[in-house]
C-alpha cells in the first residue's frame, strides 16, 4: 500500500484497500498514530491519515494560526473543529525524561538532553518512522470528515457509492486544505482514533469577559511572540497545571530582561499551596513578581481587573493567559452520533466520554478504539505504546474482549469510582499520584492483564524506584523547575529503551 495511490486514484484505492482480509484506518499521525501504525501494520492492511503534511501531530511545530492562515474557511480541520490543529509552542521541553519518552528497542540519541526539547523528540519520531518505513502506510494532507457504521446507512446512501460495502465502517476523506475537494471513501474493519485531545481549548465561562481590554488568549495560541508582549507587564495565568508551570519557568527563568513585571497564577487550592512552597522562585515571590492566589475568577470587574470567588480583586492586569485545558472532540463521529450512538460526553466541558472498556474500546462498538485519551502522570509515551500493543493483539485475535454486558459493567465501575473524586466524571480519563486513586501503576496493571504478555519489569523498576519518587518529591514541593535539570543517566544509562516483546 502506498499513500500516493490514495491521492491519484480514489476508486482503485478503495478497491485495493477493501480487498484485504482485515483493513484498519488510523486517524492521526502523532506519536499515538505512529505507534499504532508500527504494531498493527505487521499483520493487517493499515492506512494512517493526518491533516498535516508530515508525521508528529502536536510535536510538528507550525507557525500558521487562525490569524495568518491563507484560506482559513476552506481548512478542513477548522471547518470541523472550529480551531486549527494544534502544535506545541517553540522550545517546549518535555516533562518526562528520555527513558520515559522512548519506545521499545529504540533509545534516543545520546546527544539529546535528558528532558528533550520538542525539536529533539520530533527528530526522534522521524527516526523511528524511518526505521520501520511507517510513512509507506500514511496519507498526509488528508482529513477524516466522517466515520459511520455501514450497517446504519440507508439504501439511498449506499446507492450513491461506487463500490459494495463489505466492511464495518465507512470513512469519508477530504483534502485537509479544502474540505470540499478530493472527496473519497474508504472502508475499514477497525478504526483507531489517535486524533489527540489538545486542539480544542476549554474556555471558562466568566461574566463580563468582553470588557477586558488586554491580550486574552488560551494556551493553544501561546507562541514566542508573546514573550515580548508580556515583558514589563502584569500577566494573569488562570490555571496551575503543567502548561502554567511551563510558562512561569519560560518567562521568569529563561528570558533575561524580557520578564513580565508581575505574574499572578490563579488556581486550585492544593496545586497553589504546593507551588507556593517552591525554592525555585524565592526571590520572585518575595518581590511579588510572582504571586499565587487560590480560587476561581468569578467575573471581570473592569477592563483591567477580575473578581475572585473569595471576594478578592486582582487589579492592573495587562494580559491574561487561560491555562484551562482542552476538550475531547470527535466531529467525524459526532456528525453520525444521532444514528450510530457509539459514545457520549459526560459533562459540559467535554473532558470525559464513554462508555469505554479499559478506557480504550467503545463498549457499544469495540472495533472503534480510542488510543491516547488517558492523561497519565509521567508515563505518557509508555502508555501510548502499551495501548497500541493491546489494539494490535485484539485485531490479530490474540486476545478476546469480554461480552458487551461485562464491558459495560467494568466501565460503570470505573466511572463511578471517578465520580467519587468529581461529580461530573472529569477525572475518568486521568490518572493521579494519590495511591488511593486511579494511578499509573493501577492502569498499567489493568492493561497488562488484558495484553496477556509479560510485564517489562526493568522498565517498571526504573519508573517506580527512580523516576517517579524523584518527580513527586520535587513537584509536591513546588519545584517543577528543578525537574528539567535532572539527569538519570548515572542510574539508567544513556542507551536505555524499554524491552521489545514485553509489556
Amino acid at each position: 500500500m502506498n499513500k500516493n495511490s490514495l491521492q491519484s486514484s480514489e476508486i482503485n484505492y478503495v478497491n485495493n484497500y477493501s480487498s484485504y482480509k482485515n483493513s484498519v484506518l488510523i486517524i492521526g499521525a502523532g506519536p499515538c498514530g505512529i505507534l499504532s501504525t508500527k504494531y498493527i501494520s505487521q499483520n493487517n492492511n493499515v492506512l494512517c491519515v493526518d491533516g498535516k503534511n508530515d508525521i508528529g501531530g502536536l510535536w510538528k511545530f507550525e507557525e500558521i494560526n487562525e490569524n495568518n492562515h491563507p484560506n482559513l474557511q476552506a481548512d478542513a480541520f477548522f471547518n470541523s473543529y472550529g480551531v486549527l490543529q494544534s502544535s506545541l509552542y517553540e522550545d517546549l521541553q518535555s516533562n518526562d525524561c528520555k527513558s520515559m519518552m522512548c519506545f521499545k528497542g529504540f533509545p534516543p540519541n545520546k546527544e539529546y538532553l535528558e528532558f528533550m526539547y520538542s525539536d529533539q523528540f520530533y527528530s526522534y519520531l522521524q527516526q523511528y518512522s524511518q526505521k520501520f518505513n511507517l510513512k509507506n502506510y500514511m496519507a498526509f494532507n488528508t482529513f477524516v470528515q466522517s466515520v459511520c457504521l455501514s450497517k446504519n446507512l440507508t439504501q439511498e446512501e449506499k446507492s450513491q457509492l461506487s463500490f459494495n460495502l463489505t466492511k464495518r465502517f465507512l470513512i469519508k476523506l477530504v483534502d485537509s486544505t479544502d474540505y470540499k475537494s478530493k472527496i473519497r471513501f474508504v472502508q475499514a474493519d477497525q478504526v483507531i482514533v489517535c486524533n489527540g485531545h489538545y486542539s480544542v481549548p476549554n474556555y471558562p465561562n466568566i461574566e463580563n469577559q468582553e470588557i477586558f481590554n488586554g491580550d486574552l488568549i488560551h494556551m493553544h495560541y501561546f507562541r514566542k511572540s508573546k514573550v515580548e508582549k508580556y515583558a514589563n507587564r502584569h500577566l494573569v495565568i488562570y490555571g496551575c497545571g503543567p502548561s502554567s508551570l511551563d510558562v512561569v519557568l519560560i518567562l521568569l527563568k529563561r528570558q533575561g530582561h524580557m520578564k513580565p513585571s508581575k505574574i499572578t497564577v490563579i488556581g486550585q487550592k492544593n496545586q497553589i499551596i504546593a507551588q507556593s512552597k517552591s525554592s525555585c522562585y524565592i526571590e520572585e515571590m518575595a518581590s511579588e513578581r510572582l504571586v499565587y492566589k487560590i480560587g476561581q475568577i468569578k467575573k471581570f470587574n473592569s477592563p483591567n481587573s477580575v473578581l475572585l470567588d473569595s471576594g478578592e480583586t486582582v487589579e492592573n492586569i495587562d494580559n491574561i493567559l487561560y491555562a484551562t485545558g482542552y476538550q475531547f472532540s470527535f466531529p467525524f463521529l459526532e456528525c453520525n452520533q444521532h444514528i450510530d450512538n457509539i459514545f457520549e460526553f459526560y459533562n459540559e466541558r467535554k473532558n470525559s466520554f464513554g462508555p469505554l472498556y479499559k478506557r480504550m474500546f467503545a463498549v457499544r462498538e469495540p472495533n472503534l478504539i480510542f488510543l491516547g485519551c488517558v492523561s497519565t502522570v509521567f508515563q505518557l509515551q509508555a502508555c501510548l505504546e502499551r495501548q497500541a500493543i493491546i489494539a494490535q493483539r485484539y485485531i490479530d485475535n490474540l486476545i478476546q474482549l469480554p461480552t458487551t454486558q461485562e464491558m459495560q459493567g467494568s466501565f460503570n465501575s470505573d466511572y463511578e469510582e471517578a465520580c467519587k473524586t468529581s461529580n461530573d466524571g472529569k477525572t475518568y480519563l486521568k490518572t493521579t499520584t494519590d495511591e488511593s486513586g486511579f494511578t499509573d501503576f493501577k492502569y498499567t496493571s489493568q492493561l497488562q492483564q488484558l495484553a496477556q504478555i509479560p510485564l517489562d519489569e526493568n522498565f517498571e523498576k526504573i519508573y517506580k524506584e527512580i523516576v517517579y519518587p524523584t518527580y513527586i518529591h520535587l513537584i509536591s514541593n513546588g519545584n517543577y523547575a528543578k525537574v528539567k535539570d535532572l539527569n538519570f543517566e548515572q542510574f539508567i544509562g544513556h542507551d536505555f529503551a524499554p524491552e521489545v516483546g514485553k509489556f
